[in-house]
């Protein structure tokens, strides 16, 4: 059961892939409205100050003034939800009276335990959201390929490869052909599940099944480790 009331909420968040994975479990909840995606506290003041903000997820490691910081200038009426790569930072986000504390990557089931820790700690509804069931926690991304928008699972995608003006989106059953540049489709994916691998080719890590300094294969495909990327591809394999 859901609230009686929208709740509004900002992401404030440095990184691109993290950003999109959070927007992603916001859009699973109709409850929730996203009003902005910023890059550091100082350019989410202006919502802050001027709208009503029910709930905040708060990078703890953002440039300029730490979100640990910047959550003292945030009113004790909006939540914050804190997301980082590092555990250490768990008991100071308790401190700062946080509601929750994420851990990335973060997954949709963890997610939603976060916002049932808000609903019953700001009395928005006297029921606590159920937890999303595993089976319809995968996340996923929409593409726009050909005259349509389609959902595609993250966990289904192969590896991407850039042709010409194209990009091939190879899942484990179909190709998709989509016409945004790799670079775009490179920062909605997640780092901690793709990596980019050579100039024409994305790859999904947990696909991998051999590799050595030139390439790795996935299935049957043989994927070229283009040469500026190889020390960091074999350092992450």
């Amino acid at each position: 059961m859901q609230p009686r009331e929208d709740i509004n909420c900002i992401i404030i968040e440095d990184e691109s892939p993290a950003a999109t994975v959070l927007q992603m479990h916001i859009a699973r909840f109709p409850f929730l409205k996203l009003q902005g995606i910023f890059s550091s506290g100082t350019k989410a003041l202006t919502v802050l100050n001027s709208e009503k903000i029910d709930l905040v997820f708060l990078d703890i490691n953002l440039p300029g003034v730490p979100g640990n910081q910047f959550a003292s200038t945030i009113k004790a009426s909006t939540g914050i939800i804190f997301t980082t790569a590092y555990s250490d930072y768990a008991v100071q986000g308790f401190e700062l009276n946080a509601v929750d504390y994420l851990l990335k990557p973060i997954s949709l089931e963890r997610f939603s335990k976060a916002i049932n820790r808000y609903l019953t700690l700001y009395q928005r509804n006297s029921f606590v959201l159920p937890t999303v069931d595993k089976i319809d926690a995968r996340p996923f991304i929409f593409v726009k390929c050909d005259r349509k928008t389609v959902k595609i699972f993250l966990d289904d995608i192969l590896y991407l490869e850039a042709q010409r003006n194209c990009l091939l989106i190879y899942t484990e059953s179909e190709v998709y052909r989509s016409y945004q540049a790799i670079s775009e489709m490179e920062e909605k994916l997640p780092d901690t599940l793709f990596v980019r691998v050579h100039r024409s080719f994305i790859i999904a890590l947990n696909k991998v099944k051999a590799y050595n300094s030139s390439y790795v294969v996935i299935r049957d495909k043989q994927i070229p480790i283009g040469r500026m990327y190889s020390s960091a591809i074999l350092g992450i394999l």
